[in-house]
């Protein structure tokens, strides 16, 4: 049981997410419209950031594999031994991110506090991330539709027209990818807090009866604060889904037009 929590714990740390080789996003450079690009693969460097100190972290789990942490580990001190090492150092880029900081927080009200501070921390992720991809979308509209106009006007030729269009075309695939990522990452952290919520009712089932109406105030707060984040999530996901399908389908709309002869016949 022992072993199996410690490759448990171990497939967890591998959940990290970059953009380089070894994701489901390819590499990419933007030859024609870096503008356009630019703003995803800022995001990319930052999680290939976190990939390295993940890469660093797992190095240092299996080089300990006869000292003390894997050995804290083998005797069951999972929470001490291994996610309060390898997995707090790459906090925030795994599923589990949640426990993985609270469970080392003895104190219940400071754990709370904790939980508060990370769901703030998971909300600004988020932000950041919608209004890269957000941007990113909304850039590659605008020069679809100026490709458009040129290749009617006969400003381009068509081969540099296919070119910025292929480009485009590579460019929005990876946004697409990336948005998608971005969704299950949020999805999982809003999970691992609902988790770690229903932990502490649990445990706060063994307090005193005069504590536990107080308890059990404050664990509703987060549950409204952490259900309105899943609230604003999923409105945000309809809205750039929308604007994802409207880009894909004037990309598709003016191939569609190149096929059909309707430009740069």
């Amino acid at each position: 049981m022992r072993l199996k929590s410690f490759f448990v714990i171990m497939a967890l740390i591998m959940t990290l997410v970059g953009c380089g080789t070894k994701s489901n996003i390819p590499q990419f450079h933007a030859q024609y419209y870096p503008e356009c690009y630019d703003p995803i693969e800022k995001m990319c460097k930052d999680q290939d950031k976190s990939a390295e100190i993940k890469g660093a972290a797992v190095g240092g789990l299996l080089g300990a594999a006869g000292g003390a942490l894997v050995g804290g580990l083998l005797k069951g001190d999972v929470k001490g031994a291994l996610i309060g090492g390898a997995v707090g150092a790459v906090a925030g880029a795994s599923i589990g991110f949640f426990k993985a900081r609270l469970d080392k927080i003895q104190d219940r009200e400071q754990r709370l506090k904790e939980y508060q501070k990370i769901l703030g921390e998971n909300a600004a992720n988020w932000d950041l991330e919608r209004a890269s991809i957000e941007k990113a979308y909304k850039c590659y509209r605008d020069q679809i539709r100026l490709l458009k106009k040129q290749a009617q006007n006969k400003q381009i030729s068509k081969a540099e027209f296919l070119a910025r269009m292929d480009e485009i075309k590579a460019g929005l695939n990876n946004i697409n990818t990336y948005w998608a990522n971005a969704q299950t990452r949020m999805d999982s952290n809003i999970a691992d807090g609902e988790a770690f919520l229903a932990q502490q009712e649990a445990e706060d089932q063994k307090i005193a009866a005069a504590q536990r109406k107080q308890a059990q105030l404050q664990l509703q707060a987060q549950r409204r604060n952490t259900a309105n984040q899943r609230a604003k999530k999923n409105k945000d996901v309809a809205v750039m889904n929308d604007l994802r399908d409207s880009t894909n389908a004037a990309l598709k709309e003016v191939f569609d037009q190149v096929e059909d002869g309707a430009l740069l016949s």
